[in-house]
């Protein structure tokens, strides 16, 4: 995972972006060694989650997104307080198996 940051990552961001990546784990045509992950948490209860990755070529990429979105959304939802406003899930690059 590569994110370069100014400031220490809080507890609720922490909690999200492993609640993310468990999610992102799960799924065989995604490539873990390339997947970035970023979190903002607003005081409403609310966060948003930017997923870029690299997905193997063959994999169905928009039900790999779409999958990834919806198990995102409710994984946070059950195991949190936070409501999740958008998960935009963006693919950098196909990779050749």
């Amino acid at each position: 995972m590569n994110a370069f940051r100014y400031r220490r990552r809080s507890a609720v961001e922490a909690t999200l972006l492993t609640i993310v990546m468990m999610c992102v784990r799960e799924w065989q045509g995604v490539v873990l060694d390339d997947c970035d992950v970023f979190v903002v948490v607003s005081q409403s209860g609310r966060c948003r989650i930017t997923v870029k990755l690299s997905i193997r070529y063959g994999a169905p990429v928009l039900a790999v997104c779409r999958g990834l979105q919806q198990q995102i959304a409710e994984e946070i939802a059950a195991m949190t307080p936070y409501a999740a406003e958008a998960i935009d899930v963006t693919v950098k690059r196909l990779v050749m198996p």
